[in-house]
């Protein structure tokens, strides 16, 4: 009977044998089989499966199934299973699950299973990988760039080494802060067509600026001392924008300096603590050893606990959530309640706007009414928008001081590592960029509305007959000779829609005269009708009551049963880690012990040496003395490689040049055997002492 075992996701990841699932696995398979066949079966697999042809599929058909959703997240799959060795299917599929963050025990039965093609656990794998396909994208993409290197301390010591470590580092920080830029900019992009209502939008603005501009040009040549004004106020917003900058390379300084500092601090302390176990002798340096582990302990601990802590404010919110989704849903009687009220809101702002159309009646002043309600209006969303930022940023600014006091409680103070502090100062610019240009554009709309308004008040007082007033009379005179045309078609077709209306009504009434015996029946209908409703009502309050309790009753079963269940595995855990703990200190204490007591000479570490330090001293003093001999080798080889290139070239020619001597010579050979032919020229001088060989 199979047990599944939970992912983060709540998906199965493997099967073991438990008898405590047993009334759940069927219909949790089931749910599963299905799911993955209608994942399969759409894009961009098409794999046209059925239910029962997947659940009879054999241990390498489900192999191949699973190698062509791993091909989806990662090409390097795209293997024949024919051919590949067991082992290396093993270590392929088991590595890439497990930076995918597949949640699994990966032990000898998921291995044994797994190269057995066991439906028990290829099939949580597909249900996994299918319902997370697209994130798994996302995190097999990233994996490829962002994961991490174990390179050996041994090999680190080498000065070329680390610097290529170093830079692997750096560029992978850079993908890192590139990646999230980019993740950044494709959430805040726009859509085409609201772009494109922008730059409408910004090219009347800017007609209305240059229009602007060239007004006040001309308004300020009259003005003498409007140019010694301007060249003030550009050399003002120069110093401003300087002393922003001035300000800005301030705080980065600072936050340099702070950064240096605790790392002087640290390094200072664990400097002072090595020199303090270096220097003790005997037992006090075992002692050092064991503060410094313990210390090690310690901090471990607090991690823990602070791990412990976010997770229980996450269930917090989990808990609210839940709450929240469980609260009674709106019933109809709700929605008609608040249909009425929009209604009678509707009524009372129509009643609003004919009264204030009422007080306006004046028609000369309604394009200027109009501009300048525009200016107010786009003045309320500046101001509301202004408003919203100062309260997102004060409530942001107490948050962050809030986290970074208890952020100093635990670890101390706040310092930022180089790549954080330079993501910080360009989210910074980027704030600074946006809050100067939202300022200039709150600024010119208060411009322009000042401009409005006192346009509006010169025209007030100068001209009470604005330009076109006698052409909209004349075309209301016209519109209004219309209107009463109109009119009178109107009332001649309202004759004979009255008309037709009595008919109607006639009809009406001889029908209804015919219904009434029908409709007396209904009601008694009707009638009955509601008392069985109040019964039924009744009964299913009744029912629902009962229901819910129990539905709470056992929602509260299975909570306090699954809490026990995570506290017991967390126990096991923590019980099995502190073992494992214990019993590598243990092993470290009597290593350091008998270190001790074999520096105290009582007793020796080995025939050769008498402590385990002389033995690695020695292990590296002869390391050097091989890598001194090999670099000596090295040089050897490099100052003598080109003389031994071309004594290699030379070897090689006169090869080939004994090849073709010995050609020659076959081909003499045979032509003095058969005689005949053509004279063939002698190619060989056969001189007493001479061996030479003529090429032509």
């Amino acid at each position: 009977e199979p047990r599944i075992c939970g992912s983060p996701s709540f998906l199965p990841c493997g099967l073991v044998r438990d008898p405590r699932f047993a009334h759940t696995s069927s219909g949790a398979m089931a749910a599963q089989l299905k799911e993955i066949v209608d994942r399969l079966n759409a894009g961009p697999f098409f794999c046209d499966l059925s239910l029962v042809g997947f659940d009879e599929k054999d241990a390498f058909e489900l192999m191949e199934v699973l190698k062509k959703v791993l091909m989806v997240l990662d090409s390097k799959h795209d293997v024949d299973l024919r051919e590949e060795k067991p082992d290396a299917m093993y270590q392929r599929i088991a590595e890439f699950m497990h930076i995918l963050g597949y949640q699994c025990s990966f032990d000898i039965e998921f291995q044994q299973g797994l190269l057995q093609g066991d439906k028990y656990t290829v099939h949580p794998m597909l249900y996994w990988l299918l319902s997370n396909l697209e994130q798994l994208k996302k995190r097999a993409y990233l994996a490829k760039f962002c994961l991490n290197l174990d390179v050996p301390e041994e090999f680190l010591r080498e000065e070329k080494v680390y610097e290529i470590f170093q830079t692997y580092k750096e560029l992978q920080s850079q993908f890192k802060a590139t990646h999230a830029h980019v993740e950044q900019e494709r959430q805040g992009r726009m859509i085409p067509t609201d772009l494109q209502l922008e730059v409408q939008q910004l090219d009347s603005e800017r007609e209305q600026l240059a229009q602007k501009i060239q007004h006040l040009k001309q308004r300020s040549e009259r003005d003498q001392g409007f140019q010694v004004l301007l060249e003030v106020t550009s050399m003002l917003r120069k110093e401003q924008e300087q002393e922003a900058m001035l300000a800005e390379k301030l705080a980065e300084q600072r936050y340099q300096l702070e950064q240096t500092e605790q790392l002087y601090i640290e390094k200072s302390a664990k400097l002072r603590e090595m020199r303090e176990a270096a220097q003790a002798d005997g037992e006090g340096n075992a002692d050092a050893m064991l503060r410094m582990l313990r210390s090690e302990v310690t901090k471990g601990r607090q991690q823990m606990e602070r791990i412990k802590r976010d997770n229980e404010e996450k269930m917090h919110k989990l808990r609210e959530i839940d709450s929240a989704l469980s609260d009674p849903p709106v019933t109809k009687n709700d929605i008609d309640q608040l249909e009425e009220d929009i209604v009678a809101m509707q009524g009372e702002v129509q009643n609003l706007a004919s009264t204030i159309s009422e007080h306006n009646q004046d028609s000369r002043l309604a394009v200027y009414k109009q501009q300048a309600n525009l200016v107010a209006k786009k003045k309320e969303v500046v101001f509301k928008d202004k408003k919203q930022l100062e309260e997102q940023r004060d409530v942001l600014a107490k948050d962050l001081s809030q986290k970074e006091r208890e952020y100093e409680q635990m670890k101390g103070h706040k310092f930022m590592n180089r790549d954080e502090f330079k993501n910080y100062a360009a989210s910074l610019r980027d704030k600074s960029a946006k809050f100067k240009r939202l300022k200039m554009e709150l600024s010119e709309l208060r411009h322009e509305g000042s401009v409005l308004l006192r346009t509006e008040q010169l025209l007030h007082v100068k001209d009470p007959t604005p330009e076109g007033l006698r052409d909209t009379e004349e075309a209301l005179e016209k519109a209004s000779i219309d209107k009463s045309q109109i009119d009178k078609a109107k009332g001649v077709t309202l004759d004979e829609i009255s008309g037709i209306v009595g008919k109607i009504n006639t009809q009406l009434k001889e029908k209804k005269n015919k219904l009434a015996p029908q409709i007396k029946m209904l009601r008694s209908v009707r009638q009955n009708f509601q008392q069985v409703e109040v019964k039924y009502l009744e009964k299913k309050s009744s029912y629902d009551q009962a229901k819910s309790t129990m539905d709470g009753e056992l929602a509260k079963l299975a909570g306090e049963v699954k809490g026990l269940d995570n506290e017991v595995m967390e126990a096991e855990q923590s019980f099995h880690e502190l073992n494992m703990q214990i019993s590598t200190l243990d092993s470290r204490l009597t290593r350091v012990q008998r270190e001790a007591r074999c520096m105290r000479k009582e007793e020796t570490f080995s025939p050769e040496f008498q402590t385990l330090q002389d033995q690695y001293q020695k292990h590296i003093a002869s390391l050097d003395e091989q890598c001194k001999d090999l670099r000596k080798e090295q040089k050897t080889v490099k100052e003598s490689h080109e003389d031994t290139l071309k004594q290699k070239m030379a070897f090689v020619q006169l090869e080939k040049l004994m090849q073709i001597k010995l050609k020659v010579s076959k081909q003499e050979l045979m032509n003095s055997q058969y005689g005949g032919g053509m004279p063939t020229r002698t190619m060989m001088d056969h001189s007493p002492g001479v061996e030479r060989l003529v090429i032509e």
